[in-house]
């Protein structure tokens, strides 16, 4: 049987931080939410870690509150078209006030939900006057990636190395566990998946995306979950050039 875990949410300086929150079987494993522990990642001065670097300016935590459950968000997107950013449905399913995000200078913009697909678990945000570089979603077949995100309560997004598996079927319910939905993603070990990340980019090389995180192991902390390129595309083409809020009730 294939079941849903919701990951618990924790309050942390007036805050609370979603935990990515859909549970899968890929390969006869379960996976779900789980609060994982966190890994140093080394300084390394080389072309691959600037790129990363570069990349990372890219990578936006994202932030709100839900009336109808009392929920403040507080997750990880990444710019993938002019003024877009790609996230998880499930962080802004509900979102009502102070939608915004937050870029690794400081800076404040507003959003709002653009597109909302809540079976694949992805949605995106239109942010007027973000001039930030996109990323691109590539659809190559990697063995390794840098999973870039913000942390609950964090300013700086982290940085963590990953082995990649090729992609794979998969299948979960949607992030009202409701209906079942197949899917393709990616399962990545050596990044420890924690609060606050769900969202995060697959960064492969230079400016290319090839996933975003929504769920992570139950049992093995540094093992996680991306949807894959493919996955995400028909929803980041739906938010391309969109404008118009679109309906994104109820809180997941």
């Amino acid at each position: 049987m294939v079941r849903r875990s919701v990951g618990a949410a924790r309050k942390s300086a007036g805050a609370v931080a979603l935990a990515v929150c859909v549970a899968v079987f890929v390969a006869g494993s379960a996976a779900g939410c789980a609060v994982a522990r966190e890994i140093a990642l080394p300084a390394a001065p080389t072309a691959e870690a600037t790129a990363v670097s570069e990349a990372a300016h890219s990578v936006v935590r994202v932030r709100g509150y839900a009336s109808s459950c009392r929920k403040r968000l507080e997750a990880t997107g990444f710019v993938y078209a002019p003024e877009r950013v790609l996230l998880n449905a499930h962080t802004v399913a509900g979102v009502d006030r102070d939608l915004e995000v937050v870029l690794d200078d400081g800076r404040r913009l507003a959003a709002r939900v653009v597109a909302f697909d809540p079976a694949v678990d992805a949605a995106v945000l239109w942010v007027s006057g973000l001039a930030t570089r996109p990323l691109r979603l590539t659809e190559a077949a990697i063995t390794a990636a840098v999973v870039v995100g913000y942390r609950k309560g964090a300013t700086v997004p982290a940085a963590l190395p990953a082995t990649v598996r090729p992609d794979q079927p998969a299948e979960s319910y949607d992030i009202y566990n409701r209906v079942r939905v197949p899917r393709q993603v990616h399962r990545f070990h050596g990044a420890a998946i924690t609060p606050g990340m769900s969202g995060a980019p697959l960064i492969a090389g230079e400016n290319r995306v090839a996933g975003m995180v929504f769920a992570a192991d139950v049992d093995k902390a540094d093992v996680g979950y991306a949807l894959t390129a493919a996955q995400l595309r028909a929803v980041a083409a739906a938010g391309r050039r969109a404008t118009a809020t679109v309906p994104h009730d109820p809180c997941d």
